[in-house]
């Protein structure tokens, strides 16, 4: 007869923090039955967010915003996991109890009633492995009691459907937020007005957000360049430039009454134009967004 499951995983956990088996008084395990397990989907084009209740304990959340790594949140009721080292686990499905379990991360934890959190390729292989049909486990020690251990597990009962939605909802989410797009500055060599394919490339990310995120109200457009020429001639040059930038965006669907182009010949440089570098980096078109709760 195998190893049972339970065994296999509470054994892994205790010898990986140094106890012998005989020194723990008791185990506590967190996880919800055929009856009540439940995953619940909620998303839009900016975040997509997976639930999984855990009865008597709190919730574990997979959240993907759009353009940020994938991450796993475990937030307790109240304070059960005590400070010191947790670990997520992957155990074996109930109906394979030759399998072991696999050690997906090692982390540390505060304690205090603080969420669990795990991002990037733990928190892809804690999905792949329920998809899989087995159960992810947070483990660590009891607050009350260091020699207590604290198992919190994700059901696998009810997941496949809700992941299918999950992978749905993922697949439409936009490829950047707002934080990653609200400020763009399209760099230009010395008297270029042409938009590279670079700049393009991001241009067309503004229009797509813009176009999808109504709360974005105004777009300001503002030309700048070096020291390199006259003052005169520079200012026609940022203002070129800003046209430029600002013809594109309109061909792409931004509504007019959303942008203020504005130039400024060298007035405002962004770092020294000592330097080769610094002058290639006040050769530009900055793009900042901002939405109606910002103006007011």
């Amino acid at each position: 007869m195998g190893i049972p499951q339970q065994l296999l995983i509470r054994t892994t956990f205790l010898l990986a923090i140094g106890m012998a088996c005989t020194q723990a008084n008791a185990i506590t395990h967190y996880q919800s039955g055929i009856s009540d397990s439940e995953w619940l989907l909620s998303g839009d084009i900016f975040s997509c967010s997976l639930t999984h209740p855990v009865p008597n304990y709190g919730e574990g959340h997979f959240i993907k915003e759009a353009g940020e790594p994938m991450k796993f949140i475990l937030q307790p009721q109240n304070e059960k996991l005590g400070p010191g080292q947790v670990y997520i686990i992957s155990q074996a499905p109930d109906w394979s109890p030759g399998l072991k379990p696999e050690t997906l991360e090692i982390l540390p934890y505060p304690g205090y009633g603080l969420t669990v959190e795990v991002g990037g390729r733990v928190a892809e292989r804690m999905l792949t492995s329920l998809d899989r049909g087995r159960h992810p486990v947070v483990a660590g020690t009891a607050w009350e009691n260091n020699r207590e251990t604290i198992e919190v597990g994700l059901s696998n009962i009810n997941f496949a459907p809700a992941y299918n939605e999950f992978r749905r909802c993922l697949s439409s989410l936009l490829p950047v937020n707002y934080d990653q797009i609200a400020r763009t500055a399209a760099l230009f060599p010395t008297n270029g007005v042409n938009l590279t394919d670079r700049i393009k490339a991001r241009l067309d990310l503004v229009a797509l957000y813009v176009s999808s995120d109504p709360s974005v109200e105004y777009i300001y457009i503002d030309g700048h360049t070096d020291v390199i020429g006259s003052r005169r001639d520079n200012r026609e040059l940022s203002k070129v430039r800003a046209e430029k930038v600002t013809s594109y965006l309109l061909e792409k669907g931004v509504p007019a009454g959303k942008i203020i182009s504005r130039y400024h010949g060298e007035r405002y440089p962004s770092t020294t134009n000592n330097t080769a570098q610094g002058r290639e980096r006040n050769r530009r078109v900055t793009i900042r967004l901002e939405k109606s709760s910002e103006s007011s």
